[in-house]
């Protein structure tokens, strides 16, 4: 039995060890942050070495979460707290595509945290053109044509971000995978580079169903760019007892920063092609071509 001189000293002690806890985990999250200011800064840069704004085509099927990727992407470029601002109109699941017109949503990319950053800032915008297309056709009804005509819009697109469901029932997601390959040639044979964006992530039940979703998908579309996220939604705004909150998740900053980091340099190669392209074809014009 502890005699009463001990106590308080087991009281120190415990005390010590809450806040050494409380210390790492609030070391950590700084850090987690600092790792996605400085992601953040470093699309920044690459977009104002483009010096026009790269486009970003983002389509898919219906429901499949590509609206709330646009809203995220906006979200985790601008630095944004607090409510979920919608740049582009969703739908719940069960109601048709929200989006009936191709709109073009420049996202903002904000700079660092120090004042002389700030100022830079204000002097000079970097932008990210995403390309918010109506949703294609059910994979059963989709063909070569369908996706064509998203990807002969305009403005016409630097790079493809192609979003499909992780969640919802295995007959659709099973269908919409096996479209895939037929998918991802029609965007190769266009000249374009592209993602794969894997949404609803929370609904995958374990790390090792994640990994094998992935390896699917990336054997199917033949690339390794493929990633899997939690768009934030409107349902964020939906909390009826604190109606303002939508809190921020690392995780999620960081995989989208990544994917549009990643499209900034798939832009970056296609004006290169465009440029060679042009010069091997006499004409010297510097402007860029249409299909990359």
């Amino acid at each position: 039995m502890l005699s009463p001189s001990a106590v308080p000293l087991l009281l120190s002690f415990a005390a010590a060890a809450v806040t050494g806890a409380a210390a790492f985990l609030a070391l950590r999250r700084f850090n987690r942050e600092e790792t996605v200011a400085s992601l953040r800064q470093d699309v920044r840069d690459a977009v104002l070495l483009l010096r026009e704004p790269p486009t970003v085509l983002v389509t898919g099927f219906r429901a499949h979460g590509k609206s709330s990727f646009i809203n995220t992407a906006c979200r985790a470029l601008a630095a944004e707290a607090g409510p979920m601002l919608l740049r582009s109109e969703t739908s719940p699941p069960v109601s048709h595509s929200a989006t009936f017109d191709r709109c073009v949503v420049r996202a903002a990319v904000a700079g660092g945290g120090s004042e002389d950053e700030k100022e830079e800032e204000e002097a000079t915008c970097a932008e990210v053109a995403l390309v918010d297309a109506p949703a294609l056709p059910e994979p059963g009804q989709l063909t070569r044509a369908d996706v064509e005509e998203a990807l002969s819009g305009l403005p016409p697109p630097e790079c493809v971000a192609l979003v499909l469901r992780c969640g919802g029932p295995p007959k659709d997601r099973h269908a919409a995978v096996k479209k895939l390959a037929d998918v991802t040639t029609a965007i190769r044979q266009r000249g374009l580079q592209f993602v794969v964006v894997l949404t609803h992530k929370k609904r995958i039940k374990s790390m090792r169903k994640a990994e094998e979703l992935r390896r699917e998908i990336a054997f199917r579309a033949r690339t390794d760019c493929v990633y899997l996220i939690e768009n934030y939604t409107a349902g964020n705004m939906l909390n009826l007892r604190r109606p303002w909150a939508t809190k921020n998740n690392l995780e999620t900053h960081y995989t989208v920063l990544m994917i549009v980091r990643q499209c900034v340099e798939f832009a970056k190669l296609c004006r290169s092609h465009s440029v060679v392209r042009a010069t091997n074809g006499g004409g010297g014009s510097s402007t860029r071509l249409l299909n990359c």
